[in-house]
């Protein structure tokens, strides 16, 4: 396995702290003007900012019914303290900032060795290694990258023979790339193999009862790797498995707040893309209601909102599936009431609102009875009690002090019965 770094070239030269002393340094040395500080005393940092976020939003709602003279000069002073809020978050969160070559380090080694227990002959390539993420997102990260880097190599690679009689060189590529984009960080595994193999994963998902067709998209197609226990192939490894399917690769990515997207062109290679949150404390969300509850979406979701007509919205004969026509698109739809299984009836679909969502490579409609508005909010864990709350992966406490869940978007769809959770009258 050969391994090549695009970018900078760095120094191996290290010196042990039992080395001989040495003159001081200038006041102005890089080591002199730098102290360690426990991640706890950073942590403990970021929750205070966290209050302050909430305490900006509950200034916010006072100052709402106040005289418009004295509310525009009060709004003037919240707006720069929300920009100063911004502000001091972000020189705070990037404490807490690593470079992804915290773990893009051991991939060489990964990718050496799974290579050679395979007679495969892998270079791998590493890019945008100084990219900074978040501690905690970097450490939950390692396991399910460790999964798809031994992946590529397994089952996407080909043998060297292969490749030759293919055309290709005999040495195959995995690329291995992390950048920013829109406010989050994304993490690409590129190979140069075989491509997935369509009509084994659709045959596979026949054998295990799933429905699915020839015209399927090529995209529908390859989510169904994500399905637990599904696997195409015919030898069983040690290598890339361990246990692990790509289920949980998903699962953990879910978990903290990131997607996980696939590409493949058969013959070419396939490519993996992850997009992830730049920290886990705070993210940028939709306030919906729906019955008497507040709930928040993350916007990374969010592809529009809109108020649906009568004639837009269809049953579908011999299912209880409910559709939208979106722009001469049909998607599936949603209602939020009934996913949670709310109390009272959810209003019609088109007196409510309906948001257009993507999650794990599907669009879907959404319907909130109302949309309260955008707003920055602080992440608060459940208790342990309540974790795993099938639909809600966090909370957060709003302006006027009552709590708002965080759905986990990718979940809703599993959540519904065939798409019978919209309301009946719409037939």
């Amino acid at each position: 396995m050969e391994e090549r770094r695009s970018g900078d070239r760095r120094s191996t030269d290290r010196r042990a702290s039992g080395s001989m002393p040495t003159s001081p340094r200038p006041a102005g040395d890089n080591e002199s003007s730098s102290i360690r500080v426990s991640v706890e005393k950073i942590d403990s940092l970021i929750n205070q900012v966290g209050e302050l976020v909430i305490t900006q939003a509950m200034l916010a709602q006072l100052t709402a019914g106040l005289d418009p003279a004295v509310f525009e000069k009060i709004n003037q002073a919240l707006s720069q303290l929300e920009h100063n809020t911004r502000e001091l978050q972000e020189s705070v969160m990037s404490i807490r900032m690593l470079p992804i070559s915290f773990i893009f380090n051991r991939f060489p080694r990964v990718v050496r060795d799974t290579a050679s227990k395979l007679g495969k002959k892998v270079e791998l390539i590493l890019q945008g290694e100084h990219t900074e993420l978040d501690k905690g997102v970097i450490e939950k990260l390692t396991d399910p990258l460790t999964h798809i880097i031994r992946n590529s190599v397994d089952h996407g690679i080909e043998m060297p023979a292969e490749r030759l009689a293919a055309g290709k060189p005999e040495h195959g590529t995995v690329r291995l790339s992390a950048f920013h984009q829109g406010g989050r960080i994304v993490v690409e595994i590129n190979d140069d193999g075989k491509g997935l193999a369509r009509e084994k994963i659709l045959a596979k998902a026949r054998e295990q009862g799933m429905t699915v067709s020839d015209d399927m998209p090529d995209s529908e197609v390859w989510q169904l790797i994500f399905m637990p226990g599904f696997s195409t192939a015919e030898v069983v490894t040690d290598l890339s498995g361990r246990g692990v399917g790509m289920d949980v690769v998903r699962r953990n990515i879910s978990a903290i707040g990131g997607r996980i997207d696939i590409e493949s062109l058969a013959g070419h290679g396939t490519r993996i893309t992850i997009r992830l949150p730049l920290t886990l404390a705070i993210l940028d969300g939709m306030i919906v209601a729906a019955g008497t509850v507040h709930y928040v979406i993350p916007l990374t979701y969010i592809i529009e909102s809109l108020q649906p007509k009568v004639d837009d919205i269809r049953s579908m004969r011999g299912s209880q599936r409910t559709v939208i026509r979106v722009r001469g698109e049909y998607l599936t739809l949603l209602s939020l009431h009934r996913l949670l299984n709310l109390e009272g009836e959810p209003p019609a679909p088109w007196e409510a609102i309906v948001l257009i969502l993507e999650a794990e490579g599907r669009k879907f409609a959404l319907l909130v009875d109302d949309l309260i508005g955008q707003q920055q909010v602080v992440i608060k864990s459940l208790e342990q009690n309540f974790r795993r709350i099938d639909g809600i992966t966090g909370a957060t406490i709003m302006g006027d002090g009552s709590v708002a869940l965080i759905l986990d978007v990718d979940a809703l769809p599993r959540l519904a019965s065939h798409g019978e959770l919209v309301n009946e009258s719409c037939e």
